[in-house]
């Protein structure tokens, strides 16, 4: 495939001035849109909140960490209820639970660190584990998605950028059998039970999104090292390395901790043959953290938007704190400069902290800013709303 050039973020007619003063009943985030676009706050209050899915007869499940350094975390669940949005705990307890997603038969797979587990929303307490994940230092959380029966599995790395081999041939935590920094593939069994296929690609620091396309493309968001400046004696690491969309192919390596941007030799490892490594099929903007991944598609999404890929940047640097899309082409390859959906933003927690991105069957996307403890739903304005001020 040819590769993207370096894009930086781009920019679409925002409503910056002033916000929908609701969005579908919802409180309005206060929040610079697309035109034709508004943000409604579901609920706020949580406590870092980040997976998400949407249930069959309409309501959301959404994972709340609540905590870093304990198992602390809830599952929760958001029922409409007339005008607002009712939330039951269906677990507690739980050791930073992340992805979470719906099995056809309702069942539900739970990722936290250290293991994916199964429940039953009947009885949502019992839970059993169903795959046991290696647990990584740095990167500790279980981000996955689920295509039809088949599961892919993020398996972070446990260093930034295996910094204590530095001039070494190899890293070893990035190699062998069950490497660090790659993506896992599961089969998802009738009895909900998770088999191992093994590695689906590997050199793959974070991976915090993934979606597969319709077609069968697995596209997958990298969350870049940190501190490359220090080696490379720059002031500073704002610019490089860029993050990372990539076109995940059964087998290949997509260069980490050996190589960063477009196959260059990350300065630890000036030996290592870059070549030989995949490409990313687009460079974003450094440090712009990409966690949410989905391409927003069928009827009820809005037309100006159909088809397109959404992106969720969290960080809190200059190019985080928004929600960006890319058209793409027939493959559902992102193409072009992004447009902006929804930000710059910031809340009384500071900076916005998009996480995960769903579409729900009406087309809205859902997401949680975990940074500000809130759950959101991104939308086409309803006919004849006016805009006004909103409160954050």
């Amino acid at each position: 495939m040819k590769i993207a050039n370096i894009l930086l973020l781009g920019s679409t007619l925002l409503a910056s001035a002033s916000y929908a003063a609701n969005c579908h009943g919802l409180p309005a985030l206060a929040a610079p849109s697309a035109a034709g676009l508004c943000a409604g706050v579901v609920a706020s209050g949580l406590t870092l909140p980040r997976g998400i899915a949407m249930l069959p007869d309409g309501s959301v499940l959404l994972t709340e960490m609540v905590r870093w350094d304990a198992a602390a975390g809830r599952l929760l669940r958001f029922t409409r209820s007339s005008k607002t949005w009712q939330k039951t705990v269906l677990a507690r307890q739980l050791d930073r639970p992340h992805s979470v997603a719906i099995l056809p038969d309702g069942r539900v797979l739970l990722g936290e660190v250290g293991r994916i587990s199964l429940l039953n929303l009947a009885t949502p307490a019992q839970r059993r584990t169903v795959a046991t994940l290696p647990q990584r230092q740095r990167h500790p959380l279980t981000s996955f998605t689920l295509a039809g029966n088949t599961l892919y599995v993020n398996i972070g790395s446990s260093s930034d950028n295996c910094d204590t081999q530095r001039g070494q041939p190899q890293c070893a935590e990035a190699e062998g059998s069950n490497p660090s920094g790659s993506v896992r593939r599961y089969r998802v069994l009738a009895d909900g039970r998770l088999q191992n296929l093994g590695v689906f690609a590997r050199g793959l620091r974070n991976s915090m999104a993934i979606a597969v396309h319709p077609n069968g493309s697995v596209l997958q968001a990298e969350n870049s090292r940190d501190g490359i400046h220090l080696p490379l004696q720059l002031k500073n690491d704002n610019a490089l390395p860029h993050d990372e969309l990539n076109l995940l192919q059964a087998g290949s390596h997509y260069g980490w901790p050996y190589c960063y941007d477009l196959q260059q030799n990350a300065p630890e490892f000036p030996r290592y043959r870059c070549s030989s490594t995949q490409a990313p099929a687009l460079l974003l903007p450094a440090h712009s953290a990409p966690l949410g991944l989905v391409w927003w598609l069928g009827p009820q999404a809005p037309a100006a938007w159909r088809g397109q890929l959404v992106v969720g940047l969290h960080g809190y640097r200059q190019h985080g704190q928004r929600i960006v899309a890319y058209a793409t082409d027939s493959k559902g390859l992102p193409q072009g400069k992004p447009r902006t959906l929804l930000g710059p933003w910031r809340g009384q927690g500071g900076p916005a902290g998009p996480v995960e991105i769903a579409q729900a069957a009406d087309g809205a996307l859902w997401f949680a800013d975990d940074r500000n403890g809130q759950l959101l739903r991104l939308a086409s304005q309803p006919p004849g709303s006016q805009p006004g001020r909103a409160s954050r």
